[in-house]
């Protein structure tokens, strides 16, 4: 078991939204960095959420040379659907 998976035993549903929010609404593959500065949250967590939610399968790398880009996977973009439509239904318009 990796390290990050027993940080993230329960990890933050809030966090998680924004993380597939930002890959679903930008539609197009992304660095780390610019992943994360949209999040909004520290650099070593992100990580820990990065590295979580591609083993859960939600996310994939793309290696493009010598870039390093990560997008939603199919079963990243139905959690999105699934968590992301609920917390705005259930928050009534507010921003993730």
């Amino acid at each position: 078991m990796r390290a990050c998976e027993i940080k993230l035993e329960k990890p933050d549903m809030y966090v998680l939204a924004r993380f597939l929010d930002v890959l679903y609404r930008d539609g197009k593959p992304m660095k780390k960095t610019n992943l994360q500065s949209l999040i909004g949250i520290r650099y070593p967590r992100f990580i820990e959420y990065l590295d979580w939610m591609m083993t859960k399968g939600l996310v994939q790398k793309l290696d493009e040379g010598d870039s390093e880009l990560y997008v939603l996977s199919p079963k990243g973009a139905e959690a999105y659907h699934r968590l992301v439509d609920w917390l705005r239904d259930m928050m009534k318009g507010m921003k993730i």
